[in-house]
């Protein structure tokens, strides 16, 4: 689609995932949940333990997903994508509001 030209990290214009940031978050909730299993607790503390960093090493991945989103959605795209998509606007069929007209002197007033 467009011609590539291989540019240096620091002249791209476009924002890049923190890949990094991801792997620590997944490697660290797999520790976690490793540690627990060496530690001698009651299997009901246990099970409830590893479901918490379970869950909260999924909250943080889908927290960084979140984050990262624009990021994730422009990766792929090349610096004359912006020229070859087409916008399709849908007119709204709702009314616009009535605009209220105020006076002047009244927001001198107001300002003062």
């Amino acid at each position: 689609m467009c011609d590539t030209r291989v540019r240096p990290a620091r002249a791209r214009k476009t924002p890049q995932p923190r890949w990094t940031l991801l792997y620590g978050l997944a490697f660290s909730t797999l520790g976690a949940v490793a540690a627990v299993g060496v530690i001698p607790l009651p299997g009901a503390w246990q099970a409830a333990l590893r479901s918490g960093l379970g869950i909260g090493g999924f909250a943080a991945m889908a927290m960084w997903v979140r984050l990262n989103r624009a990021a994730l959605d422009l990766q792929d795209w090349c610096e004359c994508a912006g020229s070859k998509i087409t916008v399709r606007v849908i007119p709204s069929d709702r009314p616009e509001p009535e605009r209220v007209e105020v006076e002047e002197e009244a927001l001198e007033e107001v300002a003062s």
